[in-house]
């Protein structure tokens, strides 16, 4: 038997983990990945996609490959379990460069907050069952100078990124 208050703390720390699994899957643009941190019937708000979260995965990989990178930042995060349910409030910083051929570069930085309801099914994992994004705000820069240091691993958005091969 575990003691409630640690049972909890583990709780929080695994739909945490779901969270940090789902930016990992949009910025690797790693589908599996992405629908892994759903329960297969959830149900996803993202404002430009409303529907079932397996279609918001088949949505989501393609629209992502229009920028040259992403990148999503998790800060508060306020999870409150009842039982075999919990909800959450998380806020995200998103990153978005585009890179294109015929203008200058773009960086479109978002803050959102990802509203969730996880569930835990027949003491399975917890995974999301319902999730709106709660839009607040966005800025789009021109990118004037940036650096490309050849000294380092660079990332990619695929399954060949170093994350999955160290």
């Amino acid at each position: 038997m575990t003691d409630p208050r640690i049972q909890q703390l583990l709780d929080k720390q695994e739909i945490r983990e779901v969270l940090a699994r789902y930016c990992r899957g949009i910025d690797r643009l790693d589908a599996g990945l992405i629908a892994s941190v759903y329960h297969s019937d959830a149900y996803d708000d993202h404002g430009t996609y409303k529907g079932p979260a397996a279609g918001f995965v088949e949505y989501v990989v393609p629209a992502l490959r229009r920028y040259a990178s992403t990148m999503h930042f998790l800060g508060n995060c306020l999870v409150e379990i009842e039982g075999d349910s919990a909800k959450s409030e998380t806020y995200c910083v998103a990153y978005h460069r585009s890179k294109p051929a015929d203008r200058p570069e773009t960086e479109m930085v978002a803050g959102v907050r990802y509203v969730d309801r996880f569930e835990r099914r027949e003491s399975g994992p917890w995974l999301i069952a319902h999730r709106t994004v709660v839009f607040e705000w966005s800025r789009v820069d021109e990118v004037r100078n940036s650096w490309t240091p050849t000294e380092f691993t660079m990332g990619r958005r695929d399954r060949e990124d170093y994350v999955y091969t160290a």
